[in-house]
């Protein structure tokens, strides 16, 4: 039997297990009206948590579907879901992406390792001179 949300869990899992270990993770609630057809509607987001473990992220989610009136798991994509008759939750886990910030800081210091290498490479030519 087909559940009436189904078309809001994806089969893909949402986390790998092998993801989990050491990481930092998130959780982020998204929601669609019963009405929207989720593969035209992109769903609302909001970052619930991060920095979390894999264990502190799962109660998070666990406890943020049980506040629905109908609530569950969906083993096939591993995301905790709830609905309130007319709006449908599903609640991600999910690791962190590297930001604007942190491209920006892994270039600073690529740039200037490149910028000490070459000074003291020019350093010992003129030393051989």
């Amino acid at each position: 039997m087909r559940s009436p949300f189904e078309a809001f869990l994806r089969q893909e899992r949402v986390i790998r297990s092998s993801e989990t270990y050491g990481r930092a993770l998130s959780v982020t609630a998204e929601g669609w009206r019963l009405s929207d057809d989720p593969r035209r509607v992109k769903p609302k987001a909001e970052l619930l948590a991060s920095n979390r473990t894999a264990a502190d992220a799962a109660a998070l989610a666990r406890m943020a579907a049980s506040l629905l009136p109908e609530h569950g798991f969906h083993k096939p994509s591993g995301a905790w879901w709830g609905s309130d008759g007319e709006r449908f939750y599903r609640f991600r886990i999910h690791g962190r992406r590297p930001g604007f910030a942190a491209v920006v800081l892994a270039s600073g210091v690529a740039g200037a390792a490149a910028i000490y290498l070459g000074l003291r490479h020019a350093r010992r030519g003129h030393a051989k001179a």
